[in-house]
Order: structure tokens, then sequence, then C-alpha cells
């Protein structure tokens, strides 16, 4: 209850800065609308020129890319900006700030990074999935079941990747180019995984389950799923577990902690002494 109510807090200083800046704030979420919305244009021009991608109708794969931005849209407000807000306060030198804050400094910088201008690519990636369900068969409840569970595991797979590049910026501060490779990697969740062959497959499908962001989701909604799916929900697990790099960042904050509070002490044991000097002299 109380990391929800430190959460709220956050939440509610994101909406006060949006509503001191609204004309700004609907304007960026229309241009965050707008750029989404022309993402599926390379996909229409295919289907639009005769050609297709193989066993996948133009819905079928505009539901793939639905869902991909559906899952964006879901992980841009709440964590997307961890990177930016941790290499921001690690350039400036003030990432001390987060961690003297009472709580988990992983949650702190979370919730310190929810930005509601982000809301454009939910509602884009919404607004895409409702047209292309509209133009398919009805769905069952057990594909319904099954679409959020992947749907699921494709988040957690998300945040784990978020975590390691906030983690990496310790160490790669200089270099601001980092959620780009994360962004050309992932584009590979927006095409039907069938398409490619070889390597590619295998390592957006177990090595970097790119494909859990869109293309299992949407294949679970089509009644397309089988056992392979599902285990690939074991790699999008293990991307959450504490891994040598984070323990590396964890140590270092904890260190620098231990100096904060070591001077604060230092400093507390001075101040007596500096008064009855200052008695003294008088």
């Amino acid at each position: 209850m109380r990391a929800l109510s430190v959460y709220k807090q956050y939440i509610r200083i994101s909406f006060n800065s949006a509503a001191a800046y609204r004309a700004n704030f609907f304007f960026m979420v229309f241009i965050s609308m707008l750029g989404n919305l022309s993402a599926p244009l390379l996909t229409l021009l295919i289907y639009a020129g005769g050609s297709q991608f193989p066993g996948w109708t133009f819905h079928e794969a505009l539901l793939i890319q639905s869902v991909f931005m559906l899952c964006n849209g879901v992980c841009a407000p709440f964590f997307m900006n961890m990177v930016w807000i941790t290499m921001d306060y690690v350039r400036n030198g003030t990432y001390d700030i987060l961690l003297l804050k009472p709580g988990s400094t992983v949650f702190i910088t979370a919730a310190s990074s929810f930005d509601l201008e982000n809301i454009g690519v939910f509602a884009a990636g919404s607004a895409m999935f409702i047209y292309s369900i509209c133009g398919l068969p009805p769905v069952s409840a057990g594909e319904w079941l099954q679409f959020a569970a992947l749907f699921i595991m494709g988040i957690s797979m998300t945040l784990g990747c978020i975590l390691l590049m906030t983690a990496t910026t310790f160490k790669w501060v200089g270099n601001s180019r980092i959620f780009e490779i994360l962004d050309s990697i992932t584009r590979f969740g927006r095409y039907p995984g069938t398409i490619f062959g070889g390597v590619i497959k295998n390592i957006i499908i177990y090595a970097i389950p790119v494909s859990m962001l869109g293309f299992f989701p949407a294949s679970a909604i089509l009644g397309r799923t089988d056992a392979g799916m599902f285990a690939v929900c074991v790699p999008c697990a293990l991307f959450l577990i504490r891994h040598r790099g984070r323990q590396c960042c964890r140590a270092a904050g904890r260190k620098r902690r231990w100096e904060i509070d070591h001077n604060k002490d230092a400093l507390g044991r001075a101040v007596p002494h500096f008064r009855r000097y200052r008695r003294f002299r008088i």
C-alpha cells in the first residue's frame, strides 16, 4: 500500500505538469499518436500492391503490429523513461538524491519516470487493435486468456530490457544511443516470425524473444499457438532475474550511500564541537 501511495504521488506530479502546459501536452500526444499510426504504412503498401506476408492476411498482419504498439503503449508511460532519467541523474551527479530516498531505488526511478505524454502510444495501439479485431473471426475466451498470458510476458521482457539498459548507463553514460539499440532489435517483433528464417528466427524467438511483443500474442488470438510459444516464456522471465551488471550497480549504490552516511555522521560530530568553539571564542 505504501508503494502504491508513493506511485500515486508521482502520477499526480505528472498530471500537474501536463496541466501547467496543456497546449504542449495535447500537441505531444497528437504527434505521438500520428507517428505510431504511420508505422504500419509499409504493411499497407505491401498489401495494396498485391503482395503479402506468406500465410497472413492484411488484418492478421495488422493485428501483430497493433499488439506490438499496444505493448509499447502500456510500457511507455510507466517505465520506458527510466533510461533517460538515470542517465540525466548520473551525468549531473545527482543520482544520490534517489539513493537517499526511503525505499527501493529501482522503484523510485520507475515511479519518477512516469510520463503522461506517452499515452498517445497506447491510444494509437488501442485504435489499431480494435480495427484489426473487427476484420477477424470471433475470438474465444480461451484464446483471450492465452493472449493475456503472452502479452504479460511481453511486458515483463520489455521491463527486463529497460532495467538492463538502465544498469548499462552507469558504465556507458557517455552514449545516448542505448535506447535506439533496443528499438532496432525490437522492430523485428512487428512482423510475423514465420517470414524470417535460419539464425534470425532463432534469435528473435529464443535468444532475444522480441516475438513475444507482437507475434506470439497475436498468434494466440488467431488460434495458432503451440507449446514452443509458451516455452519462450522462460527466457522472457529470465530478463527480470538479477544479473551481474545490476548487482554491480547496486553494490556501487550501497558503497556510495555508505560514503554519504559516513560524511553525514562526520558532519554531525563536527557541528557540536564547532558550536562549543564559537561559545568559547565569544
